[in-house]
C-alpha cells in the first residue's frame, strides 16, 4: 500500500471513528428520558443560559477593558509628565531638579521604581539611590507589550516579586534625544481585579447554570405528576365523547391505537380506529403540531387507496386522530406469516393498489387554489401498508409525511423513515421528493417477491455508508420464474440515480398494467380477499393486532 493510500485510509477511519463516537453520545443523549420529554424546556433554558452568559462575558469584557485603559492611560499620563518636566534639568545636568521630580513620583499609589537615563544611558536619578551611575537592570522575564502616544510599555517582575508594567520613553529637547525616563508601576492590584472579576463570571455562569437545571427540574416534576394524574384518569376512560374505545390494539412511545365504537344519539353505530396521543405528550407543542399535521395531510386525501380521517380533535384535553378501521393485517405481518414469497399476481395487485395511493397522494392539488401540495410520504414499509379481509390494500400513517403546504417540522441532519426502506438520497441528506416513495415501494415489491428483506441496517450511520453505494442482485435472480418485464420494473423502481427511476407513480401504474395486459393477468380484490380469508381465517374484530397498525 502507498503512502497516499495509507494516509487516505487513515483519514477514512478517523472520520467513521469520530462521526460514530458523535452519533452514538449524541443518540445516547437524545435517548435520556427526561431530555425527550422536556425537549423544548432545555432548548429554551439552554438558550438563556447561553445568552445571559454571553451577556455576563461582555460585561466582563467591558469591565476588564476599562480596569486595563485606566491602568494604562495613567501610565502614560505619568510618562509624559516627567519626560515634559524633566526636559532643561537633564540637559543641564541638574541632579537636584532631578531627584525632586523623581521624589514627587514616589507618593503615587503602585509605584515600583522611576529612573531618568541621561544621553549614555547612564541613571542619574533614581528612586533607589543606589543604583545612580549603574545601568538600570532589566525586569525579569521582561516582555514587550506594546508602543502607545510614543511610550514603550512592557511587563516583567520586579526585583521585589511584583508584577510590573514599566512605562519607558526618550527625552527629547530642541529635537534631539537628551536622556530616557521609566516608570514602573505595580500591576498585583490589576491582576487581581481582573482575577475577582473573572471569578464572578465563573461563578455565576455556574449558579445560572444550576438555577436553571433546578428550575427546570422542578417544572418537569410537575408535568409529571399533571401527566401521572391524567393517565389514571385515562385509564378509566372508556368513552371518547362519541367514540366508545373498546380495544387497545398497539401503544408505541407517542400515541396509543384503539378500536372504538363511534355511538350516536339515534342508534347509528360504526367500528373505527382511534389514535390517541399519550398523557405525558399533551404538553410536548413539537408533538402536537406532527399530530395535527398528520391529521390534516391525511384529512385531505380521499382515496380507496389511503386509510381515511374521520375525524380529529381534542376532547378532555387529549389529542386523537378516528380513522376508518381495517379488519385485517399489514403487510408486515402477512409476510412474516407466509414465511416466502407471494405469487407474481398478488404482488402485482398489491403494488399497483399502493401505485394508486402513491399517485393520487403525489398529484393531489389544493381544493381552493387548486395549487399541487406535493405530499411525499416518507416513509413507505409493509408496516403501512394495510390489508384488509376484504382483499382492500391502503396506505396509512401520514405522521412524517412532507407537504410543500405544510411548514417543515424535520430537523436538518435527521433522517426520518425506517432505516431499511431509505432511498439514496433519503441517506444522503439530500433533497427528497415523490421519487423517494417510488423507491421505498420498489424494496417492498423486492421483497414481497423474494420473501426475504433487503436491507437490513443497525444504525444510521451504517445505513448511510451501505444505501447509495450497495449494488441490488437483480430480482430475477432471486426468482427465475419471475417474468423479465417485471424485473424491469421492479429494478426501476431500484435505480440509485433519479434520471433512471420511475418519474411519477403513474408511469409506474402504466406499466404494470401493460405487464398485466401482457400476461393477461386476472387476480384482483376478490382473489386477494379469498388468500386472506384462506391463510388468516379466524381473525375478526376482537383479536386482530394488525389492522391499522
Amino acid at each position: 500500500m502507498t503512502v497516499r493510500e495509507t494516509a487516505s485510509t487513515t483519514m477514512l477511519w478517523v472520520k467513521e471513528f469520530s462521526t460514530n463516537i458523535f452519533l452514538r453520545l449524541g443518540k445516547g443523549l437524545f435517548e435520556i428520558e427526561f431530555l425527550q420529554r422536556n425537549r423544548r424546556r432545555v432548548n429554551l433554558c439552554f438558550l438563556i443560559w447561553v445568552v445571559s452568559s454571553l451577556a455576563g462575558y461582555l460585561i466582563l469584557s467591558t469591565t476588564v477593558g476599562g480596569l486595563k485603559d485606566d491602568f494604562y492611560q495613567g501610565g502614560l499620563e505619568q510618562t509624559h509628565n516627567l519626560v515634559a518636566q524633566i526636559g532643561p534639568s537633564l540637559l543641564a545636568n541638574d541632579v537636584l531638579s532631578l531627584n525632586m521630580a523623581i521624589g514627587e513620583l514616589e507618593s503615587r499609589p503602585g509605584l515600583i521604581s522611576a529612573a531618568i537615563l541621561d544621553h549614555q544611558n547612564k541613571v542619574v536619578a533614581h528612586t533607589d539611590s543606589k543604583l545612580v551611575n549603574r545601568p538600570l537592570p532589566p525586569l525579569e522575564s521582561q516582555r514587550y507589550v506594546a508602543t502607545m502616544k510614543g511610550v514603550s510599555i512592557e511587563e516583567g517582575v520586579s526585583v521585589r516579586g511584583e508584577k510590573t508594567v514599566r512605562f519607558s520613553s526618550d527625552v527629547i529637547y530642541s529635537g534631539v534625544k537628551i536622556g530616557k525616563v521609566y516608570l514602573g508601576l505595580s500591576a498585583t492590584h490589576l491582576y487581581d481585579s481582573l482575577k475577582k472579576y473573572k471569578t464572578v463570571f465563573v461563578f455565576g455562569v455556574v449558579f445560572s447554570l444550576l438555577l436553571l437545571s433546578a428550575i427546570l427540574a422542578t417544572m418537569d416534576r410537575l408535568s409529571v405528576a399533571r401527566a401521572l394524574k391524567a393517565q389514571k384518569a385515562l385509564e378509566g376512560m372508556i368513552r371518547m365523547g362519541p367514540y366508545l374505545l373498546e380495544k387497545k390494539l398497539a401503544q408505541g412511545g407517542m400515541a396509543e391505537l384503539f378500536v372504538a365504537a363511534y355511538e350516536r344519539q339515534d342508534g347509528f353505530r360504526k367500528t373505527v380506529a382511534v389514535k390517541r396521543v399519550l398523557p405525558h405528550l399533551a404538553e410536548n407543542s413539537e408533538f402536537i403540531n406532527m399530530f395535527i399535521r398528520e391529521a390534516r395531510l391525511a384529512a385531505l386525501l380521499q382515496h380507496p387507496n389511503v386509510v381515511q380521517v374521520i375525524d380529529f380533535g381534542k376532547i378532555q384535553n387529549v389529542y386523537f386522530i378516528a380513522m376508518e378501521y381495517i379488519r385485517g393485517k399489514n403487510l408486515g405481518e402477512i409476510m412474516a406469516g407466509l414465511k416466502e414469497g407471494m405469487t407474481v399476481d398478488q404482488a402485482v395487485f398489491v403494488v399497483s393498489q399502493v401505485a394508486m395511493g402513491l399517485e393520487y397522494s403525489h398529484s393531489k392539488k389544493d381544493d381552493k387554489s387548486g395549487k399541487a401540495l406535493n405530499i411525499v410520504h416518507r416513509d413507505i414499509s409493509p408496516q403501512n401498508i394495510l390489508i384488509s379481509f376484504q382483499g382492500e390494500v391502503k396506505l396509512s400513517d401520514f405522521g412524517i409525511s412532507k407537504a410543500s403546504s405544510e411548514p417543515s417540522l424535520t430537523h436538518a441532519g435527521v433522517i426520518k423513515g425506517k432505516l431499511s426502506y431509505l432511498s439514496p438520497e433519503q441517506a444522503m441528506g439530500q433533497t427528497v421528493d415523490h421519487q423517494a416513495d417510488l423507491y421505498a415501494l420498489g424494496i417492498v415489491f423486492y421483497e414481497i417477491l423474494s420473501g426475504k428483506r433487503l436491507y437490513r441496517f443497525t444504525s444510521d450511520i451504517e445505513a448511510i455508508r451501505s444505501i447509495p453505494e450497495m449494488e441490488i442482485t437483480p430480482i430475477k435472480e432471486r426468482r427465475p420464474d419471475i417474468p423479465d418485464g417485471l424485473n424491469r420494473i421492479v429494478m426501476k423502481c431500484l435505480e440509485k440515480d433519479k434520471g433512471f427511476r420511475y418519474q411519477n407513480a403513474r408511469e409506474l401504474l402504466q406499466d404494470l398494467e401493460a405487464l398485466r395486459r401482457g400476461l393477461n393477468m386476472r387476480y384482483d380484490r376478490v382473489d386477494f380477499s379469498d388468500f386472506m380469508r384462506t391463510h388468516f381465517k379466524g381473525n375478526n374484530a376482537a383479536k386482530d393486532p394488525g389492522a391499522n397498525k
